[in-house]
């Protein structure tokens, strides 16, 4: 008997869907009703099978791969208020990371005091 999606996905690191999604993939690929008939092609068959198509857009021109550049091009020079979202390992030191925690704590407080400013002169204004 073989794996189930939910063992294979946790050995792959991947949700059990996903395998689900690969499995319903290859079956139709392969022309079979169902998991087990397509591993009884792959040990029968294994190395005469149909390999995966080819890629449908050229890497070199595709948006995906220039998104992925501009994530991992270098930041422009300067004192940077908030940090980097997404895409990128963080290599700051402990120091470099407390000060940037402290400045969007201390940005945030002042938005909400702004906010409550605004609001309560609002409120002093139509009353």
């Amino acid at each position: 008997m073989g794996f189930t999606s939910k063992q294979i996905g946790r050995k792959l690191g991947i949700s059990h869907s996903t395998v689900d999604n690969h499995v319903l993939a290859a079956t139709q690929l392969l022309g079979v009703a169902d998991r087990r008939e397509a591993g009884r092609l792959v040990a029968t068959f294994g190395h005469q099978l149909p390999r995966q198509a080819p890629d449908l857009t050229d890497p070199e021109e595709s948006s995906m791969v220039r998104g992925q550049e501009a994530l991992h091009s270098p930041a422009p020079a300067g004192l940077r208020l908030l940090p980097p979202v997404g895409g990128q390992l963080n290599e700051q030191t402990l120091g470099h990371k407390t000060v940037q925690i402290l400045s969007i704590a201390f940005l945030s407080t002042l938005a909400v005091i702004s906010m409550a400013l605004l609001i309560s002169g609002a409120f002093k204004a139509f009353s």
